[in-house]
């Protein structure tokens, strides 16, 4: 899933207020934490988008290809998405 640069800035604006609101952390420096913030989200988006390609990779493999979307694909995909999720111990 690719989430461009406005979207990340916008969540992690939204988790930084949510944070202060809620009175759960202190920032010295806002902009830092804003930075350490998106840089999380962006990792996080860039792993569950290399499971992604490695998962639906395996599936294309298949001898008897499946349709994507189909409730047979959609199993097998979570199924191996838990997998790749587990390998790399996210």
């Amino acid at each position: 899933m690719q989430v461009s640069e406005d979207r990340i800035s916008h969540i992690a604006h939204k988790i930084y207020d949510k944070l202060w609101r809620d009175d759960l952390a202190d920032f010295p420096d806002e902009a830092r934490a804003l930075n350490v913030i998106k840089d999380s989200i962006a990792g996080f988006f860039s792993v569950a988008e290399d499971i992604d390609q490695a998962v639906r990779k395996k599936l294309a493999s298949y001898s008897q290809p499946k349709v994507p979307g189909s409730r047979e694909w959609e199993v097998l995909y979570q199924k191996h998405y838990a997998e790749e999720l587990a390998k790399r111990k996210w």
